[in-house]
């Protein structure tokens, strides 16, 4: 069997909000992707959960497919990617973004649970081919982009970043 060397491509771009909304009752967290026309704001009762919304972000949602062999890469698990300013010390993704170097940039995959108590989070399918993608991309010489899932973070509250709102995700190169 031959593997294939994937020329990624992506699928089903949907323009839209990041929204992230927070529990008071149990300190939960939750992000969803709206492609309405603005942000959802409202409060809401869901069980034993009163979710507020906290804020949004405009963003970008998509999913992979191989041009050359077919294969298709749902990224349903991921509400959008953030480009990583973290210094924190304490954190994973700071320290990935240190051992990486300057010619490197961090984007962070993000899930709908910030808080990871549901152990899910983006699929490691989607990160290697997220990886894949915007590196296969890359035009500068020494350049590259390492995406790592949100697990990875110290805390998202606190994280430092930029959501990517556009397509053109490498096109500041």
């Amino acid at each position: 069997m031959v593997s294939c060397s994937h020329q990624w491509e992506m699928v089903n771009i949907r323009n839209g909000f990041l929204v992230v909304e927070g529990c008071a009752e149990c300190g939960g967290r939750s992000s969803f992707f709206s492609t309405e026309a603005q942000p959802p704001v409202d409060d809401y009762h869901d069980g034993p959960h009163y979710w507020t919304y906290l804020g949004s972000s405009q963003a970008v949602k998509f999913d992979l497919a191989c041009r050359a062999c077919g294969t298709a890469v749902s990224l349903d698990d991921m509400v959008g990617l953030m480009l990583s300013t973290c210094v924190d010390p304490e954190c994973e993704i700071a320290r990935i973004a240190m051992e990486s170097g300057h010619s490197s940039w961090v984007y962070v995959a993000l899930c709908a649970d910030s808080t990871h108590r549901s152990g899910k989070c983006v699929s490691e399918a989607g990160i290697s081919a997220l990886n894949e993608y915007f590196n296969q991309q890359m035009r500068a010489p020494g350049k590259r982009i390492v995406v790592v899932p949100c697990r990875l973070a110290q805390s998202l509250d606190t994280c430092r970043g930029i959501v990517i709102a556009d397509t053109g995700l490498t096109d500041l190169y």
